[in-house]
């Protein structure tokens, strides 16, 4: 028994000897990371296009059929813009959206639906992982490890506690509207906050960043709405700081908020969204404010927060008290710093709460989410570095002080977190629930398998030319991270339609047995025709 409580005591402290490596603890957190996405990537093999995938897609697709050789290429992306443009006209202003939307890679084939979540997946980690890297150890000056820490932290928390992951990661439409561009965003303030550090920004980096301005000028109204305003607030910035910024600089900050402007009002004077708001009754502009913050606050405290999101957040602030040491930043008015990004993260909810008076919809609520975890994330180092600055200031025998009781202190700080946690956390919401388990859940069950199998063999009535009249049953189980929906019994249903148009079908239904109608089915029929009410009523908001 001395033997076995030997080898592990040894083996425990030579891991927690390489644990204090700051490279050594990013290596860890990173496979960690890269474990936990495994099942949810893999899960993506058994996806297939849904809901306003064919919708979007129909003219592209048509194109795609249309044309051979290179001819494909710019016949589809034409079929794109006049995609962008239809629903300029009769929906909504988001024309670069709509372009991307109609691209997705599953128009070449329902195979390459899988594509989409590697895609979804890859812009989040490196849009996420691009901005901390700047703000840590680019600005602030930490280690480039302490950084990737941070950014797995930040991006575990994001992906495993998102609202709805099957709005993240697995719908495109759905997903690239709104964790899609919310990456880019993060991408395009890391380069304009490092040209800021820097005190330059290259021709190169300034064509990159009217692209991604223009892009997401185009996007849904959160996203874009929330790029006005932070790109109103740098340009302010170098109007303000002459002596900070050089001439260039601020001409370049000025350049890049006027080349925004027109993109972004191209996109909210559309006429398609005066028809579709003619639908709801607005809110006034300072009521929508208001609300945005209460709304906002109750969702965050309420839904948004859990045990484990809280212990994680404090363990980055205790971490940061060490690893801000050396930065010279000042922290400044913590308390104008909360205010100031609490705001940014109630802007993003402005668009909805004052066209449709509520939020519809879980990938409207996933940017809400993101939001919500860099606020956290951002307070947590920022308040963290501010207790750093007082305690520079204290007296030596202060100081000292301080340093023997960290121990203490340290310990209380690590029975209080274990306390919480055992008090406060709940093992099927916080743990059983991520969407990690989801996935692998889906999978071990089987459900992912057989939805996978069904759908291929409707696919291949889809893609018969002899067969005009699609009829379909049930698909038999419905994974968590897959279903949203599909044909209903009504051959007259917008979605019916669109896939009718996109595979050249004449009839295209679900059915359904009358004696269960009120039953099973029926649930899913209602399931379904709220999943569609939810889409129309999100996308009119944002």
């Amino acid at each position: 028994m001395e033997t076995i409580y030997e080898i592990t005591r040894n083996l425990w402290e030579k891991y927690v000897n390489w644990m204090k490596d700051e490279k050594n603890m990013a290596k860890f957190l990173v496979c960690c990371f890269v474990l936990s996405l495994l099942p949810i990537l893999a899960l993506s093999f058994f996806n297939h296009p849904v809901m306003d995938d064919f919708n979007y897609g129909i003219l592209t697709r048509h194109a795609l059929e249309e044309n051979s050789g290179l001819a494909v290429i710019p016949a589809v992306l034409r079929a794109a813009v006049q995609r962008a443009e239809n629903l300029w006209h009769e929906w909504q202003g988001t024309y670069s959206f709509a372009v991307i939307g109609a691209l997705r890679p599953s128009i070449i084939s329902e195979r390459l639906t899988f594509i989409q979540t590697f895609i979804l997946v890859g812009v989040m980690v490196i849009g996420f992982t691009y901005f901390i890297d700047v703000m840590l150890h680019r600005i602030l000056g930490m280690s480039r490890a302490v950084a990737v820490s941070v950014s797995v932290v930040v991006l575990t928390l994001c992906i495993q506690y998102v609202p709805v992951g099957l709005e993240a990661f697995y719908w495109w439409i759905g997903s690239v509207g709104y964790t899609g561009f919310f990456s880019m965003l993060l991408i395009l303030m890391g380069l304009i906050a490092d040209g800021m550090h820097k005190k330059q920004i290259s021709a190169k980096r300034m064509v990159g960043m009217i692209l991604i301005l223009i892009l997401l000028g185009g996007g849904m109204y959160p996203n874009a709405l929330l790029t006005a305003v932070l790109m109103f607030l740098l340009f302010l910035d170098a109007i303000v700081e002459k002596k900070r910024y050089p001439k260039k600089l601020r001409i370049q900050l000025g350049s890049l908020f006027i080349v925004y402007l027109p993109a972004f009002f191209l996109n909210v004077l559309a006429p398609g969204n005066y028809r579709r708001q003619s639908n709801f009754q607005p809110r006034t502009p300072m009521e929508a404010i208001y609300k945005s913050y209460t709304k906002s606050l109750d969702y965050m405290f309420n839904e948004a927060t859990n045990v484990v999101i809280v212990l994680v957040i404090f363990a980055l602030f205790l971490v940061m008290l060490w690893q801000l040491k050396n930065t010279k930043f000042s922290f400044r008015c913590p308390l104008m710093f909360t205010l100031v990004s609490y705001s940014l993260v109630v802007v993003m909810w402005v668009p909805a709460i004052f066209a449709v008076r509520f939020i519809s919809g879980g990938r409207y609520y996933n940017i809400c989410f993101y939001g919500v975890i860099l606020f956290y994330a951002s307070n947590a180092i920022y308040y963290a570095g501010w207790l750093r600055r007082q305690y520079e200031k204290c007296a030596q025998e202060v100081q000292e002080l301080l340093r023997k009781a960290t121990p203490v202190l340290l310990g209380v700080a690590g029975v209080c977190c274990v306390v919480v946690g055992m008090w406060k956390l709940n093992i099927v919401n916080d743990l059983e629930e991520i969407t990690f388990a989801t996935a692998l859940k889906s999978m071990v069950y089987g459900e992912a398998q057989v939805y996978d199998k069904e759908i291929r063999m409707r696919e291949k009535l889809y893609h018969d030319p002899d067969v005009k009249e699609v009829v379909v049953e049930e698909v038999t189980y419905r994974p968590e991270l897959l279903y949203f929906g599909t044909l209903t019994p009504d051959p007259d249903d917008s979605r019916n339609l669109a896939m009718c148009d996109y595979y050249h079908k004449d009839y295209m239904i679900k059915h359904v047995e009358e004696e269960e109608s009120s039953g099973e089915d029926s649930d899913a029929q209602t399931e379904d025709t709220e999943n569609a009410d939810n889409t129309e009523d999100a996308e009119s908001a944002e």
